[in-house]
């Protein structure tokens, strides 16, 4: 399972030769290759994101993923590794810190500060659960179906982006205060925090519908997934279990 990234802005440096380790360690292990995917290959879409989409990303971080997926995929293709790739969309859930909904969205929340969201409050987005993403992971790597193949790991329905994180405030029993962060300010904050830069190509998820389609694994795999409650519900606890160590 190829899981691992670099940080965030030293992707274009170090991923590459993480992906080639990883390919010739499964290689020669003669052992299947699953790949944790993201869906930044695509670019800004019209309508839901599906597998069929061309790879037609802008940004720098989206070229990158989708050299690799092509790599990925001409290694399969080759004979070389047998390869399934995994996609999904923001993460949240017990454990995910570097995320738009990780350790800068639920620390504060639970600290009673107020909580800023980039992008349009009222576009639908799907957030990804990690647990619901291991899961549809584990599934690609136990049938052989989906081999040389991509899939959209199955997800709860889409909220907008005010639908989520009021959900998240109710389910942590807390009173609503959140807001929209202005790109100007996450532009200032990128001069110091190199995260927050690389952040900046991607808003474009955030401004518009970005909903995920997985009705293809759906059809092959079936699906098991968490609601948002739920899901919230756990993450909420991770966070109130592990509190923010103070430097």
């Amino acid at each position: 399972y190829f899981c691992s990234q670099p940080e965030y802005h030293e992707w274009i440096e170090k991923f590459p030769p993480i992906q080639v380790g990883a390919i010739e360690g499964a290689a020669s292990a003669g052992a299947k290759l699953v790949v944790g995917d993201n869906l930044y290959m695509y670019g800004e879409v019209d309508g839901p994101i599906h597998e069929n989409l061309p790879y037609t990303a802008h940004t720098r971080k989206g070229r990158c993923r989708a050299e690799m997926a092509d790599k990925f995929m001409a290694a399969h293709q080759s004979g070389k590794v047998r390869v399934a790739i995994g996609r999904g969309s923001d993460f949240y859930g017990p454990e995910v810190l570097g995320s738009a909904t990780g350790d800068r969205y639920f620390y504060p929340m639970l600290a009673g500060k107020k909580v800023a969201i980039v992008g349009d409050l009222n576009a639908p987005h799907t957030y990804t659960y990690i647990g619901d993403f291991g899961k549809g992971l584990v599934k690609l790597g136990e049938d052989d179906r989906a081999l040389g193949q991509t899939w959209h790991i199955p997800n709860a329905p889409a909220l907008t982006n005010r639908q989520f994180t009021e959900l998240a405030f109710e389910v942590a029993g807390i009173k609503p205060n959140y807001g929209m962060m202005s790109e100007l300010t996450l532009r200032i904050g990128g001069l110091f925090i190199p995260p927050a830069r690389e952040m900046i190509e991607m808003l474009y998820e955030f401004k518009k519908p970005f909903v995920v389609d997985s009705s293809k694994y759906e059809r092959t795999f079936g699906h098991d997934i968490t609601s948002t409650r739920e899901a919230l519900t756990e993450t909420i606890a991770w966070f109130r279990a592990h509190p923010q160590v103070k430097h």
